[in-house]
């Protein structure tokens, strides 16, 4: 019998208790990917464990999981987000939330979406790297891993691409964060360096000759060495 998201929760009490009555034995299954993950299932399992019926997984093929192995891109920690909103005002804080992760990103997508979902993340993230898998262990499969601006031209070549896809994503770092990255490092450097400096016997005007090259404003530079000086 099909079982669909639409009208689960008053499904799944008929059929734990014909489960129940009749003795039975209960298996869900799914014609791609997992049950349960992003898929209908999980009201299911949940009201068997409040009435004691065990739930028991069988491993099986999951898109997330497929990709994430195949797709070149970080996989010691991601974050699956399931399918992204249809409006265009959630999708935007969607995709902003990212920030606040570590790791990659998980989702699926309808295929018929996908460029304008890559379209908003790229206006967000224009240094991401995209993995994009379609049609997973099946005749026709597809992964690219790309930059973002050139996955979105590849979506964009397809005149037709049909179902759903999986898409993984690294967002980079954009320029604003690479300019603090970068100053800190210097920053950090700057220090080391001066400590060693100064215990060498070198002058206030030696460093600052030595490090007016690292891009830190000159003043600044004066008084980050006078505090280094004055410390030793």
């Amino acid at each position: 019998m099909s079982y669909h998201d639409h009208g689960e929760e008053s499904r799944a009490a008929s059929l734990l208790d014909r489960l129940q009555t009749d003795n039975l034995t209960l298996a869900l299954v799914s014609d791609a990917g997992t049950p349960c993950v992003a898929d209908p299932g999980y009201r299911l399992v949940r009201m068997a464990k409040s009435r004691n019926i065990p739930v028991h997984p069988i491993p099986g093929p999951s898109a997330v999981t497929s990709l994430v192995s195949a797709s070149g891109l970080p996989s010691d920690r991601f974050t699956f987000v399931g399918f992204l909103p249809q409006k265009e005002k959630n999708l935007a804080s969607e995709i902003e939330s990212w920030s606040q992760c570590k790791g990659s990103i998980v989702f699926f997508d309808p295929t018929r979406k996908l460029a304008s979902s890559l379209a908003a993340i790229q206006l967000v993230y224009p240094n991401a790297e995209v993995s994009i898998g379609r049609e997973l262990t099946k005749l026709f499969e597809e992964i690219v891993t790309l930059p973002i601006a050139e996955a979105y031209d590849w979506v964009k070549g397809h005149s037709v691409l049909k179902g759903e896809v999986v898409v993984m994503i690294t967002l980079g770092v954009n320029e604003a964060d690479q300019h603090l990255e970068d100053a800190a490092n210097a920053r950090d450097m700057i220090i080391k360096g001066a400590k060693l400096g100064f215990q060498s016997g070198k002058t206030l005007k030696d460093m600052l000759k030595e490090y007016s090259g690292l891009g830190m404003n000159r003043s600044d530079l004066y008084q980050l060495l006078l505090s280094i000086k004055g410390s030793d």
